[in-house]
């Protein structure tokens, strides 16, 4: 294949690996990689960086599923272990989901306060937006709206990292080394939290729904794991970048107010809040229309619907009771940290089928995970779950 094949070809396959990674650099994820680095700076470094592995193993899984088996997650769930299974599994992910449409809100709202637009205005702009992004249903049309925010997010964070001096000594001698203040309760619960933000269920969802409804094929898998794997390299830098950034908020064993955060930003002076407002409603907006998407496929591929006014249905049972609480409910910080500690036990069942249809040689017609690559998928989940149960456990002990 010459430059000019590969480059088309890549450009056609391009999309769905890289959109479920970025959108995992969503608002809630920010506030813990901030906070994190007000609290631990450079010790939490290595944790981030870690979570690069687990991040690509598990997507890759999510990937290959929609590649090769040509399913997303909740129409193989129902297929190969029945609709009621199905809908049972993805209980855990629409709980998740618009737990996450809470805190994407919230975290929009937050945005709109910062550079000083009317928050109930700014939620019914941003509602109408991803709702007639919704109703099309068509991922390309999605994908066309969500890939220039995308750049918009790395560019923003990319820009912060210019921001304030790095001491390179500390970092490769702290941010880089494995011996971290493990036991301390806060640091485990924000290492909790941390590993909750890398992997998150509609992230499965999505990512294997989009490949299967783009249409990849087995052929397309090199270069579509390849994106993954860019993706995961590139999201776990950039929470990196944030984590660098935070340290820089005021120090305080606290959970930070929305305030303070603008603080990251504050080498920017006067305009610190515009920046930081505007970062937070792109990665805002582009999270939501991910979770949406993947959440939306799920339920509708565990119950079998297919209708639009079925896709209109889930899509509002979720988003509007969210829109609800953030317009009543005051403080959003701590609240997302929590969110971010829960996730990393509600993605067991979606971990655990992932792996299953995978490992499945009819599911993947016949190109089914040899038995390392499983060691490699249950060992990655397993990290996932039970760095989330024990940093949890020591905060609450």
């Amino acid at each position: 294949m010459n430059h000019v094949s590969w480059l088309r070809n890549w450009t056609r396959i391009f999309g769905p690996a890289w959109l479920a990674m970025i959108a995992d650099i969503d608002i809630a994820s920010i506030v813990t990689a901030l906070q994190a680095g007000a609290t631990w700076g450079y010790s939490m470094v290595f944790i981030t960086i870690i979570l690069t592995l687990p991040l690509f193993f598990i997507q890759d899984a999510a990937g290959r599923l929609g590649t090769v088996g040509g399913l997303g997650l909740g129409a193989a769930i129902a297929k190969f272990y029945g609709r009621r299974t199905a809908v049972l599994a993805a209980v855990p992910m629409a709980i998740s989901d618009f737990l996450m449409y809470l805190a994407e809100y919230g975290g929009i709202a937050i945005g709109m306060s910062l550079i000083g637009f009317p928050v109930l205005a700014g939620l019914a702009i941003a509602f109408l937006i991803h709702s007639a992004i919704m109703i099309s249903r068509r991922y390309r049309q999605a994908e066309m709206v969500l890939l220039p925010l995308s750049f918009l997010v790395v560019g923003g964070i990319v820009a912060s990292a210019l921001l304030f001096p790095i001491d390179w000594g500390k970092l490769f001698a702290v941010g880089l080394s494995p011996l971290q203040p493990y036991g301390n309760p806060s640091f485990d619960f924000l290492t909790a939290a941390t590993i909750g933000a890398v992997v998150m269920p509609f992230m499965l969802y999505f990512h294997s729904g989009a490949d299967s409804r783009k249409k990849l094929e087995a052929k397309d898998l090199k270069i579509e794991r390849l994106e993954t794997l860019v993706g995961a390299i590139v999201s776990e830098i950039l929470m990196a970048v944030i984590v660098l950034d935070g340290m820089h908020l005021p120090s305080t064993s606290d959970f930070l107010g929305a305030s303070e955060l603008s603080a990251a930003l504050s080498a920017f002076g006067q305009y610190a809040s515009l920046l930081l407002g505007l970062g937070f409603i792109f990665a805002g907006f582009l999270a939501l229309v991910v979770i949406s998407l993947g959440s939306t496929w799920g339920a509708m591929e565990a119950l079998g619907w297919r209708s639009s006014g079925s896709f209109l249905k889930v899509y509002l049972i979720e988003t509007l009771p969210a829109l609800f609480f953030v317009i009543v409910i005051g403080n959003y910080v701590k609240l997302l940290l929590d969110l971010m500690v829960i996730f990393t036990i509600v993605i067991i069942p979606s971990l655990y089928f992932l792996g299953k249809l995978i490992s499945n040689e009819k599911v993947m017609n016949g190109k089914h995970y040899k038995t390392y690559e499983k060691i490699i998928f249950w060992a990655m989940s397993a990290s996932v779950v039970l760095g989330g149960i024990l940093g949890l456990a020591s905060f609450l002990h």
